[in-house]
């Protein structure tokens, strides 16, 4: 600051100054741009005004001239009037400009672009000998596909284009060359010929351009159009004027669109040429052929200049596609279709037809000049048509240089973008044509294309790609596709007029030589299918009646004409069999969601069943199998007898050492082959053998045993490396894999447990491989001790095994349950094929976890943990073993008893035993009415009393021993006939009668056998009770198959099986869709299909009736009184816990080793040696003692059923506890009661007179001290066989 006058100034700062230079430059520099641009206004607009005038004075000139001469149709001009004069102004008034190309962006959506420098007065000049061959096609490519803007109709500008070609087309249509426009590419001199192709060309495509142009809207409509719009009065005159209105919606001039369409193909197809000698004419024939040759040259030349920038071509065919595509969306929403409306279609059909001709014309030069498809000697005859290859001088000069070969992708690629995506346009094209695209080279060219474009993303929604494909289709198999649909083209191919979407149909096998050297049209083929089914499935689909006529025109997918013979040419071919399984996993993905679509929309579509077809084509399975082998290091057979080799060493890695399209072949295998095993009976897999032999099967078997097992017990690296965690759920390669080689798996064990055809040790092998075989599980027999007489019976039980403490492989059960049920012991449960990582650290039951209990010897991968252990229990309990499984179990009710609190004494806490008062003359009464209401809380321990014959209480106090005697009694009068609750199979197993729902409470009483079932289980109490494996199948969750019905009704399995082999007319046997059954000798009918119970069944549906009926007998008749039975065993019993065993183990939880047969498999003979090795002795008596010895004498020479009436009068129960007697609550007791004998008892003297008793609630024997064997065995053998209570005691 600085003072001047007593006043003060504030000094401006650098950045101050430098804003106001900046300021001031700014200015100046907007004030030169404001200048320069109005400069450039001025000179476009000078341009422009310049040009209207041109542009008004040619048409004012034309219109002086060539005007009257229009509506004469005697007048006519001289093909060099016409070249020299009419064609050059109209080529420039119509040459496309920045505004037009604007314009036509906005209404097609087409590329704007630049136009490239052309001088309008060459373009307007005539013919000069000394102009360039090429100057039409000076402008780039792209320039040359810019649309031009038609004039408003009526206007002069219109008038014009529409006067000069009519002029034009009578000037082409002149026998004399020398009125003829098109005789002067065939006369002269080189240069004038040169000239008039290049103007030829020109024309071609400003024809083109004329199709393809939008028009100008006209505000300010005429006087004509007024009157016409006054008079449009009638329905008829209105329905024609919505048609041309949908035309004029997308551009276009129909008169312009005609005259344009004809002047194109004159000029393309010398054989409509009129100015050349008719044949058999007094020209000289060799001047009359060197004429043709000279025309044909001419028209090729003109073609192939086409093919090499064929935008403008394929943009007016774009604008007539949509026209037809707004004309009948216009005619489908009219009532009726006036008589005009239906002639402008079918002219409109007439023009497109004729342009297609032309783009197919200007394809196949395209096709002719691609070097990679005319290569050797099957291109010569294509070369042939090439210009320059074959040049035929009609009047001296040098050939055409040749043209450069790069048409090809362009036209292929306009052609897939727009006619493959139309639908039914193929049926359009020529025969000659299609044989021309099904040779190897072009298909493959086509399909590649087809690619590109979706790559480029320029292929519309699911239609668009579903066309697409259907076209493909029927460009390929026409020949081998014959219609089904009545009326339809019968006996012909789709290729010979008929339409691929017209629905179903057969298709015959095609040639070998269809799919090209080495598979490359097969190859092709299912790359760009999946490629296009990929696309549709990207979104969400939406139904509709567009895409439903598309995807009819799929059905060749879903035939075996084409699915075994493409894997045919596959097979050899690298990389084949993968693209096959690509093609068939999208389409597998995709048609199911399609169904569901048009299901949703109420829409009826016919979707083709791939999934069936692949499955029932011979031999499919079989190849790819064999295939797998080859690629995955696979056994491709089993024997039955192997011991060794099954732990397949190819796959320790599991789903992660596999690559991502082996995996997904093996998926598609896996998906097939358990789709037929739905429906393959036991005569086609066991005798017939099919689709693979017996030892095939094993061997798919053991391949999916090992690939399961060590998915989630890896095994470790040679170079001991971590294991690579497997795909996770969202991993599409993998997703066919990892839901479905489980399922097969189990499909194929299932059909094992029904009927053998592999050894148990196949499904157990990976398991032992890694942790050896079954290990000795923890817990010694106690020392015998002589225990005393007030000693608590119970006591021993705090001294018994814990389950949870049981070895599954190197960890407890506990801590697997832990793992399983609850989320944790190892980083949590894990259902899913992610869970094989490294160990967390601090788990509990790690094998190297200090401190913990020790580990057994195993082979396992780091990524082995209680999580993985419990993911492969939930996806394949049987590759663990059954013994470890049931101490699984044993855990998991033991920690549901500890949880609940169930089995604490009341003192202590826990909850009350019930009380129940049980009359034997009435135990199913009482027992429902004391229990029945319990439901879950059945889980407390019961306090039995029973009431004898006499109505007197017995004595006895339950510890256990009268509540299993109860379940026994009321399970063993339930399944009294008389009750009607139960039925059997012929072989003796149990399973609900179907006719209990009609009885009064019946129904309610299954659920309370459930119950008792339940609580059987939840004690660990064994009942002789074997059920039905269909019917322990429901009671798993899973749906009995066709061949369960063998064992509910053998005969009726019989017959169904002749039917489903009948070779005959099934219909003869005059079957129908229903099926009848009799309660109480009242007939009940049922339909298999609702609504269609009288549909005779025929040969196409017997294997539908076959399953329908089975279905219904095993599942439908069924379904109540199972669901019943399965609501009270579920109260006590988690249903995933059942899911662990099959059936036959199923029935061994419940009855014993030998439950599976008639009325429980019969007495097994006690294995005496376990059943001493863990008995306890008290009163006086131990291991060495002389009576003690004598019993287990007798006790071995006992026979089966003897031994289990000694169990039963001991234990109340006939059978060993599952495991053997180590599980026995309280262990067995043999108790001795002292008794006086004579001094000669042990030689023959009198013995001990008392009979042995027992205390069933202690699982106590009390045996008197006999001395001699005889007299212990007729003693025992009468208390045992007694049938007494607690008398005896």
């Amino acid at each position: 600051m600085r003072g001047l006058g007593g006043a003060t100034q504030k000094e401006q700062t650098r950045d101050e100054l430098l804003e106001v230079v900046r300021a001031e430059r700014a200015a100046r520099s907007g004030a030169k741009q404001r200048a320069r641009a109005a400069g450039v206004v001025q000179r476009i607009w000078r341009g422009h005004r310049a040009r209207r005038q041109l542009r008004e004075a040619l048409v004012s000139e034309w219109v002086a001239s060539y005007g009257p001469m229009v509506g004469s149709p005697a007048a006519r001009l001289s093909g060099r009037e016409v070249a020299d004069k009419l064609l050059p102004p109209l080529l420039f008034l119509l040459k496309p400009t920045v505004a037009a190309a604007a314009a036509a962006v906005a209404a097609h959506s087409l590329p704007a672009v630049q136009q490239s420098p052309t001088t309008p007065g060459r373009a307007a000049t005539g013919l000069s000998p000394g102009m360039p061959a090429r100057e039409g096609f000076a402008v780039s490519s792209s320039t040359a596909g810019m649309a031009v803007l038609l004039p408003p109709l009526g206007s002069p500008l219109s008038n014009m284009i529409r006067g000069s070609l009519a002029l034009l087309l009578r000037t082409c249509s002149a026998t004399d060359p020398q009125d003829s426009y098109l005789a002067l590419g065939l006369t002269g001199e080189e240069p004038r010929r040169a000239a008039w192709r290049d103007q030829a060309c020109r024309l071609l495509s400003t024809c083109c351009r004329l199709v393809g142009a939008p028009r100008m809207r006209d505000a300010t409509p005429t006087h004509h159009h007024q009157q016409q719009q006054q008079g449009q009065q009638s329905r008829s005159v209105a329905a024609a004027t919505a048609m041309t209105a949908a035309v004029a919606a997308v551009g276009g001039d129909p008169v312009i669109d005609a005259a344009a369409i004809r002047v194109a193909a004159l000029l393309t197809d010398a054989a409509s040429w009129k100015c050349l000698p008719a044949t058999g004419s007094s020209s000289s024939s060799s001047s009359g052929a060197l004429e043709v040759a000279a025309a044909e040259h001419a028209a090729a030349y003109l073609r192939s200049r086409l093919a090499q920038q064929p935008h403008s071509l394929f943009a007016a065919l774009a604008r007539l596609l949509a026209a037809r595509q707004q004309q009948q969306g216009s005619m489908a929403t009219e009532a009726a279709v006036a008589a005009p409306a239906v002639a402008g279609q079918q002219q409109q059909q007439q023009q497109l037809s004729r342009l297609l001709g032309l783009v197919l014309a200007v394809l196949r030069s395209a096709l002719d000049l691609d070097p990679d498809l005319n290569s050797g000697p099957a291109g010569t005859a294509a070369a042939a048509a090439v210009p320059g290859a074959l040049w035929v001088d009609g009047g001296g000069g040098a050939p055409p240089p040749p043209l450069p070969l790069s048409g090809c992708p362009a036209c292929l690629s306009a052609f897939c973008r727009l006619v493959l995506v139309a639908p039914g346009l193929v049926g359009l094209v020529p025969q000659d044509m299609q044989v021309r695209f099904r040779s190897s080279g072009a298909f493959a060219r086509l399909c590649r294309s087809v690619r590109q474009q979706l790559a480029d993303r320029t292929v519309g929604d699911a239609t668009a790609a579903a066309w697409c494909l259907t076209n493909l289709l029927q460009l390929l198999l026409g020949p081998q596709m014959h219609s089904l649909v009545p009326g339809g083209p019968g006996g012909k191919g789709a290729g010979a007029g008929g339409d691929a979407a017209k629905g179903p149909g057969v298709l015959s096998a095609p040639p070998d030589s269809l799919w090209g050297p080495g598979g490359e049209v097969a190859a092709e083929l299912v790359d760009t299918a999946a490629a296009l089914m990929e696309h549709m499935a990207r979104g969400r689909l939406y139904g509709s009646p567009e895409l439903a006529a598309a995807v009819s025109g799929l059905w060749p997918l879903a035939q075996r004409g084409l699915l075994v013979p493409l894997l045919t040419a596959l097979e050899s071919r690298s990389g084949g069999v993968e693209s096959y399984s690509d093609m068939c996993c999208v389409a597998i993905e995709l048609l199911p969601r399609l169904s569901a679509a048009f299901s949703d929309s109420g829409i009826r579509a016919d979707v083709p069943g791939l999934l069936n077809a692949l499955a029932f084509s011979p031999g499919i399975l079989s190849r790819m199998w064999r295939w797998l082998c080859f690629a995955l290091r696979l056994p491709r057979e089993c024997p039955a007898a192997a011991s060794r080799g099954l732990d397949v060493a190819a796959l320790a890695g599991g789903y992660a050492g596999l690559q991502p399209r082996s995996a997904r072949a093996l998926g598609l295998f896996c998906r097939v082959y358990a789709q037929l095993l739905l429906v393959l009976d036991d005569g086609e897999f066991y005798e017939l053998q099919q689709p693979l032999e017996l030892a095939a099967a094993r061997a798919v078997g053991t391949s999916l045993n090992s690939l399961v097992f060590h998915t989630y017990l890896p095994k470790p690296d040679a170079n001991g490396s971590r294991a690579v965690p497997a795909p996770g759920p969202g991993d599409a390669d993998f997703a066919l894999l990892v839901e479905w080689a489980p399922r097969l798996l189990r499909a194929l064990y299932e059909r094992d447990v029904r009927r053998p055809y592999c050894q148990s040790l196949l499904w157990l092998a990976p398991y032992r491989e890694m942790f050896g075989s079954e290990d000795e599980q923890p817990g010694q027999p106690p020392p015998h001790h002589q225990r005393q007489d007030d000693e608590d019976p119970f006591a021993s039980a705090a001294s018994a095994p814990d389950p949870a403490d049981a070895r599954i492989g190197p960890f407890t059960a506990g801590t697997v349950l832990q793992a399983l049920v609850y989320g944790g012991g190892g980083g949590g449960g894990g259902g899913s094929a992610g869970g094989t990582g490294g160990a967390d650290e601090g788990d509990e039951g790690d094998i190297s976890a200090p401190g913990g209990s020790p580990a057994l010897q195993t082979r396992a991968g780091e990524g082995c943990r209680p999580k993985s252990l419990a993911s492969l229990l939930r996806m394949s309990p049987q590759a663990v073993p059954f013994s470890r499984r049931v101490d699984l179990l044993r855990a998991l009710l033991a920690e549901d008893k500890r949880r609940g609190r169930w089995e604490v004494p009341g003192h202590a806490g826990g909850l009350q035993p019930i009380k129940v008062t049980i009359r034997r003359s009435s135990l199913i009464e009482d027992a429902y009415a004391g229990l029945a209401s319990k439901g879950a809380g059945l889980k407390a321990r019961l306090q039995v009393v029973f009431v004898n014959e006499a109505g007197m209480t017995e004595a006895g106090l339950d510890f256990g021993g009268l509540q299993k005697e109860l379940l026994e009694r009321v399970v063993s009068a339930g399944l009294d006939a008389n009750y009607g609750l139960f039925t059997s199979t012929p072989d003796g197993l149990v399973y609900p009668n179907p006719a209990a729902e009609r009885l009064d409470g019946g129904l309610a009483l299954l659920e309370f056998m459930g119950l008792m079932f339940g609580k059987a289980l939840y004690e660990g109490i064994l009942l002789p009770v074997p059920f039905a494996h269909f019917f322990v199948a429901r009671l798993q969750g899973r749906q009995p198959l066709f061949d369960d019905l063998s064992s509910l009704d053998p005969e009726l399995h019989k017959n169904l099986l002749m039917v489903k082999r009948y070779e005959g007319d099934v219909s003869d046997m005059c079957l129908s869709f229903s099926a009848d059954t009799d309660f109480l000798g009242c007939p009940v009918h049922h339909e298999l299909l609702p609504g269609r119970g009288d549909m005779p069944v025929t040969n196409e549906s017997r294997l539908l009736y076959c399953h329908l009926l089975a279905d219904w007998h095993l599942n439908g008749k069924l379904g109540p009184p199972t669901a019943a039975f399965a609501r009270g065993l579920f109260s006590l019993i988690p249903q995933a816990s059942l899911r662990l065993f099959n059936p036959r183990e199923f029935n061994q939880l419940l009855s014993g080793a030998t439950a599976d047969g008639p009325g429980g498999g019969g007495a097994a003979p006690l294995d005496v040696a376990d059943m001493r090795r863990w008995t306890r002795y008290s009163g006086g008596y131990s291991a060495d003692s002389a009576t003690v010895k004598l019993f287990w004498r007798v006790v071995a020479e006992l026979t089966p059923e003897q031994q289990s009436a000694l169990l039963r009068f001991a234990t109340s129960c006939s059978r060993p506890p599952l495991g053997g007697f180590r599980y026995l609550q309280p262990p067995l007791t043999v108790h001795k009661v002292e008794c006086d004998a004579g001094l000669f008892a042990v030689i023959g003297g009198r013995d001990v007179e008392r009979l042995p008793s027992a205390s069933t609630c202690y699982n106590m024997l009390k045996l008197p001290n006999y001395r001699r064997a005889s007299t212990l065995k007729t003693k025992l053998l009468y208390s045992i066989t007694s049938g007494a209570g607690f008398e005896l005691s």
